[in-house]
């Protein structure tokens, strides 16, 4: 009789420890969560930077916007008959040149003028005006030189007075809106006037 019991004892003890190794003692603790694999986002990279649009720094010498002046009323005759009017130029910066045919510097800046005439053709509006020149005078000018822009003259002197000219050269450049943005006495020397009118256009 104690010999079953005995047998009876040892099979209840195989019983329990078979049921104590079976399965992953991690995965039958409480409250343990499934481990999943997670896949790390792929680095994203930022759109490259643009540096803004600046205005250019203001040639020497152009007179800030808010303190320009109306130029004067312009009306003179081109030595090849037709009416020349500042408000013929209206939206347009225009260059008004001063000169006369026998002076030696304005003989000196003329193909500098031309360059930038030609330049600027489809956006600024360029006149030359003489005081004491005659029209065959101009005209063999206009040839020698090869100049792509109109001539005139006012024997009277009213234009020069209006335009305050006291001797020639004197170059003047109109803004859009009819104002006096920059003037210079004197002879222009290459590269002068070009970035005037680059600025004047773009603003």
């Amino acid at each position: 009789m104690r010999t079953r019991f005995a047998l009876l004892a040892l099979l209840v003890v195989v019983v329990l420890a078979a049921a104590g190794c079976d399965g992953d003692p991690v995965a039958k603790q409480a409250g343990a969560a499934p481990v999943t694999a997670t896949t790390a986002a792929p680095p994203t990279t930022a759109p490259p930077a643009t540096a803004p649009e600046t205005t250019p720094p203001a040639p020497k010498g152009l007179v800030p916007a808010g303190r320009r002046k109306p130029a004067p009323d312009l009306r003179v005759t081109a030595f090849d008959g037709r009416a020349i009017t500042l408000a013929g130029f209206k939206g347009h910066p225009v260059v008004v040149n001063f000169f006369e045919s026998w002076c030696v510097v304005c003989r000196a800046e003329q193909d500098f003028l031309d360059e930038v005439a030609k330049k600027f053709d489809d956006r600024v509006r360029f006149v030359g005006v003489s005081n004491y020149d005659t029209v065959s005078e101009g005209r063999k000018y206009q040839r020698d030189y090869e100049i792509p822009y109109p001539l005139a003259n006012d024997r009277s002197g009213r234009t020069w007075a209006a335009w305050r000219v006291p001797y020639q050269p004197v170059t003047v450049v109109v803004d859009q809106r009819g104002r006096i943005a920059w003037r210079f006495d004197g002879g222009l020397e290459p590269g002068q006037l070009d970035p005037v009118l680059e600025y004047v256009v773009r603003t």
